[in-house]
């Protein structure tokens, strides 16, 4: 239940501050491995955005963000108290996101560190 009203408070948020006139998401998470420190799982966040080819944009204290052109912005938020990375893309429609976001899954499991699992929709 915990992780779930994670997830639906981050969804609200990129929603509500997402890319502008954004019209298609594309979410999606990772488990982390208990224990996974919130500066791990950023780092792991960095090198992902930055292997995907997307342009890195500023981080947070516990989110990486990255945008394609055409105004798509992407972000994986870490939330290892509640051992989740969760994943989302915005832009003109969920189809031309959800490639990227699969690709910012992948490259952050095979990144920097333990943790990560099958992804569940």
């Amino acid at each position: 239940m915990t992780k779930r009203m994670g997830l639906l408070a981050v969804v609200g948020i990129v929603a509500g501050a997402g890319a502008a006139g954004a019209t298609g998401m594309s979410v999606n998470h990772v488990p982390l491995q208990p224990g996974t420190t919130i500066a791990s799982c950023l780092q792991r966040a960095a090198i992902a955005i930055a292997s995907t080819g997307l342009r890195p944009l500023n981080t947070t204290a516990t989110a990486a963000w990255g945008e394609r052109e055409g105004g798509r912005i992407f972000s994986i938020y870490c939330l290892p108290d509640n051992n989740v990375a969760i994943f989302i893309g915005a832009g003109n429609s969920s189809r031309e996101v959800s490639p990227d976001v699969t690709s910012l899954m992948n490259a952050f499991r095979d990144g920097a560190g333990g943790g990560g699992g099958a992804p569940r929709k």
